[in-house]
């Protein structure tokens, strides 16, 4: 079991060897009122993903919702990570993060290599113009070079997300940790 762990914990983004300098996940910054609240941007994605991810059918022809919690995901995956805010939770809840980033951007069709702002900028965007009545101008968001199909399809996509276990998981996982001190005790 001991190796089993050592060898899992070898597969987080810092390195094992000596000498080597942790790996950085790509991080994007969450516009101000980008997901439509005026809580903190942090906790209203996680809450966001956790939710939508738990169970697809919550996303089920509700493509503004796919599209914020994709965004939040993708955002997530590299605050929580990287914010010393953040210290507290778990390193295996951090690289399940970036696991889920990357279920959630294969399930859309992510360009590989996308920067992580690209694709929360597109994101939040789009849902913000299906909010306010504008799905051509949503649709443009979601196309090309961010996304390897056109914006119709994404959209599609977006009304139709399949459950994704590790997007479930680690967003379970991080709404659980994020109020904790690391011993168990919630603050607020």
């Amino acid at each position: 079991m001991r190796k089993l762990l050592f060898a899992a914990t070898c597969l987080l983004p810092v390195a094992c060897a000596g000498g080597l300098q942790p790996v950085v996940p790509d991080t994007a910054r969450m516009p101000p009122g980008a997901l439509r609240s005026g809580f903190d941007p942090d906790v209203t994605a996680v809450n966001l993903a956790r939710w939508a991810f738990a169970d697809s059918g919550r996303t089920r022809g509700r493509p503004i919702e796919g599209a914020r919690a994709a965004a939040s995901m993708d955002y997530i995956a590299g605050q929580l990570y990287t914010s010393p805010r953040w210290a507290n939770i778990d390193a295996i809840t951090k690289e399940q993060l970036l696991q889920g980033r990357q279920e959630v951007r294969a399930a859309l069709g992510v360009a590989p290599g996308t920067p992580s702002q690209a694709v929360v900028d597109r994101l939040t965007t789009a849902a913000n113009a299906l909010a306010d009545g504008n799905p051509a101008f949503a649709v443009a968001q979601l196309g090309t070079p961010v996304f390897q199909e056109p914006g119709e399809q994404v959209l599609q996509r977006l009304a139709n997300l399949p459950y994704m276990q590790m997007a479930n998981v680690s967003t379970t996982r991080a709404g659980n940790e994020l109020f904790q001190d690391g011993r168990g005790n919630v603050f607020y």
